[in-house]
């Protein structure tokens, strides 16, 4: 019975303890806001560098997979540069030194850098996809009427995004968490937020882990809407709900 009431009593002193926590480092002088902003400048910067990198990575694979020598050659050096230096230092070169003389949102810069960084790892994934297509569909396509343009949209890029989604979706996670260095250059993320909640009140433990989940809940959010676009694109998993329909 004296081991039940010790056990008793410590969960209820760490339950108090996890209350008073939460007290100090969320609602005391309102600084749950700042992990609200926080947790929205963190969305900002992933969704529209997602948009961004792309949009972007496509025009890098068409200049990779070009006949210009020019073209592919400038592709390849971008892919090689932005692919080998580290997120953070391309982060702080852009706005330390390309953007030093002007005046530009942080948030924007961000958008900018990670953009261009997940640019370079997107075009590589959407050549792999398109080279893993066999050239002969191509060649039916054309035979059948269809113009190289019409070929590619209809026959090789469904396919293509079908490949490549599980890829993506690895790469666009690792987007969302490499986000979190974007306070280097004064941008308030839920990193930031975390930092200044535990300057204020001394307490390592709560506001990181507490940003941890949020992190996590937010990847996990965004791995189920792929998963739902990833099953919207298979013609099998359709097929199954039809099926079952």
């Amino acid at each position: 019975m004296s081991g039940f009431e010790l056990n008793g009593g410590g969960l209820l002193s760490f339950f108090a303890s996890f209350a008073g926590s939460f007290q100090s480092n969320i609602m005391q002088e309102n600084r749950y806001l700042l992990i609200l902003e926080g947790l929205k400048t963190t969305v900002i910067i992933s969704v529209f560098a997602t948009l961004f990198g792309t949009l972007l990575g496509a025009l890098v694979c068409f200049m990779r997979m070009s006949r210009s020598k020019v073209l592919s050659l400038i592709a390849k050096v971008y892919i090689s540069v932005l692919r080998g230096t580290p997120v953070l230092v391309f982060l702080m070169l852009m706005f330390y030194v390309v953007f030093a003389s002007v005046d530009v949102n942080p948030v924007v810069v961000s958008v900018i850098a990670f953009g261009m960084n997940f640019a370079a790892y997107v075009a590589e994934i959407y050549r792999a996809g398109i080279e893993s297509i066999d050239k002969g569909q191509t060649e039916a396509g054309i035979a059948m009427g269809f113009t190289r343009v019409s070929t590619f949209l209809f026959i090789v890029l469904p396919q293509t995004v079908l490949r490549i989604l599980p890829v993506y979706k690895g790469e666009f996670i690792s987007l969302v968490k490499m986000t979190s260095v974007v306070g280097y250059i004064a941008v308030q993320d839920l990193t930031k937020a975390s930092d200044i909640i535990r300057s204020r009140t001394f307490d390592a433990f709560f506001p990181l882990f507490m940003v941890a989940i949020l992190y996590f809940s937010i990847s996990w959010v965004l791995t189920l809407s792929l998963d739902y676009v990833e099953r919207q694109v298979d013609p099998k998993s359709k097929r199954k709900q039809i099926e079952s329909a």
